[in-house]
């Protein structure tokens, strides 16, 4: 049974938020006018809080995921019985 990979994308996306805020925060120094404000109010705040609540989401299903395979993983492929 192959088993779902839910981190591998989680960690990326985790990197890659992270790598959006700082970038964010370098350009902010930069480009601090009242647009700069509501791109950051509009967009990022909300997309951070969405990225936030997905992970935590993966984070969840992930471990249900692993359960329910260990439950219907065939006995050979769950390891030797000590």
């Amino acid at each position: 049974m192959k088993h779902a990979d839910f981190q591998s994308p989680a960690a990326r996306l985790n990197d890659a938020m992270k790598q959006l805020e700082l970038i964010w925060m370098e350009t902010k120094e930069q480009w601090s006018d009242s647009v700069s404000q509501k791109v950051e109010d509009e967009y990022l705040v909300p997309l951070s809080a969405q990225v936030r609540a997905m992970l935590d989401t993966i984070e969840k299903l992930s471990g249900v995921m692993s359960q329910a395979e260990r439950v219907c993983s065939h006995t050979r492929e769950r390891g030797p019985i000590l």
